[in-house]
């Protein structure tokens, strides 16, 4: 065991040698360049709680100082997943009658916008439904024609009346003809309105945020019995179902939309972190496609039940993606990050150094002398970790080059050969 210990402290006092060897490159702006042929550094045998450095090695070493600050603090949950489809904008297109496809006017992959025609339908029930508009239209222009025709005679009937020219009974007569043809009109006005209805739903669905009339202008095509199937929205075409002049019905699906500018990122979130998560926290998204770049979006559902295998469940999130760079399938990192409502003092992960199976940090105390402080750590997020205690807030501390403090400490403690 001692010789163990004796040989570590052989190695940190080469890294220590090798830290006065650096080149002058590696030399904190404004050390003179001399320094890079400076000798290992000579620690003097102050406290066992702090180590000298001499100003030759201290320049190479090229030490980064950071303050401890205190700031809210904020856990960071991460967890892998796959990007899917957003199921709240998908659209399976099947023909709303029964008909032959004239022809298919997208392709798998093609972006499309709200409204426009994918595909163009001989609907074998439309040309009959718009004959039975076409005869009920015209029946509520004859049924119109004579209540107009029996007001008018009801009219002229009462003045006669009035001078002794006509029975009293053919003005009853002739008002129970004018309500006989006012409820032929408004029959054949419910029955015109009942096959208008029938149309629109054997025509296939407009854009929606259209107007009506401006639906109906779309889907109708030159032929009487010709529709359109159009894009209900923006989006891609995912999937096609049919080839031109295929007879096809209702319970097929011809195409299937998927609007991209917002999709679903599924992380597998560990059993332990579910406590922590709501529903509204911020995510953050990376994929291996895009280095450097990152995906925010929110938690929209915690399922309520976990994955009896993997001990994980299937934390939903929405993610937008206006320029569709996220794609199905795309293997993800996700970060869930949520405020734990206090603050802490935070350091970075970099000041953070292991001595005796114990944390420590070092903090600058002079030129050339650091102290070195155990401390006890809390959480960790975003590379930085929480200090519980051992160190005061706003204190200066050692981040890169840290490790140089470690070694040299460490061959201070080395004992002397005699």
């Amino acid at each position: 065991m001692r010789r163990s210990r004796i040989m570590l402290l052989m190695g940190a006092s080469a890294l220590v040698a090798a830290a006065g060897g650096f080149e002058a490159g590696h030399a904190p702006a404004g050390l003179p360049s001399a320094a890079a042929s400076a000798p290992a550094a000579e620690t003097a045998q102050p406290s066992s709680g702090s180590v000298d450095v001499a100003p030759p090695a201290l320049q190479n070493m090229d030490l980064h100082l950071a303050t401890a600050d205190v700031q809210p603090l904020v856990r960071t949950v991460s967890a892998t997943g796959v990007v899917a489809f957003n199921e709240l904008r998908m659209a399976q297109l099947s023909p709303p009658a029964r008909g032959r496809i004239q022809s298919i006017e997208v392709a798998v992959g093609q972006p499309v916008r709200a409204g426009q025609r994918l595909a163009l339908l001989d609907n074998f029930d439309l040309g009959d439904t718009r004959s039975h508009i076409a005869a009920a239209q015209a029946s509520l222009v004859q049924a119109r024609a004579e209540a107009s025709a029996a007001q008018a005679a009801y009219n002229r009937a009462g003045e006669l009346v009035r001078i002794g020219g006509l029975a009293q009974s053919e003005l009853e007569r002739r008002r129970a003809e004018v309500a006989r043809t006012d409820a032929t009109t408004r029959t054949r006005e419910a029955e015109l309105q009942q096959w208008k209805e029938t149309e629109q739903r054997q025509m296939p669905a407009g854009p929606q945020d259209a107007p009506a009339n401006d639906i109906a202008s779309v889907v109708q095509g030159p032929a009487n019995s010709r529709g359109v199937i159009v894009a209900p929205f923006d989006g891609i075409i995912h999937s096609i179902g049919a080839v031109p002049g295929e007879l096809v019905d209702t319970a097929r699906q011809l195409f299937s939309l998927a609007d991209l500018s917002t999709v679903w990122v599924e992380a597998d979130v560990v059993e332990r972190d579910l406590g922590a998560l709501q529903v509204g926290e911020t995510v953050t998204v990376s994929v291996d496609a895009y280095p450097g770049r990152t995906f925010v979006g929110r938690v929209a559902y915690i399922p309520d039940q976990i994955d009896p295998r993997s001990g994980t469940a299937r934390v939903r999130c929405e993610v937008p993606n206006p320029d569709g760079a996220l794609r199905a399938n795309m293997f993800v990192t996700a970060e869930i990050k949520f405020p734990l409502g206090r603050d802490s003092i935070m350091v970075p992960d970099s000041a953070l150094q292991d001595i005796d199976g114990k944390p420590v940090v070092f903090t600058p105390a002079g030129p050339g002398h650091f102290d070195r402080h155990f401390v006890r750590l809390g959480l960790r997020s975003g590379g930085f970790t929480e200090i519980v205690e051992g160190l005061a807030a706003k204190a200066p501390v050692v981040t890169d080059g840290s490790f140089w403090l470690k070694a040299a400490l460490m061959q201070s403690s080395i004992p002397d050969a005699g």
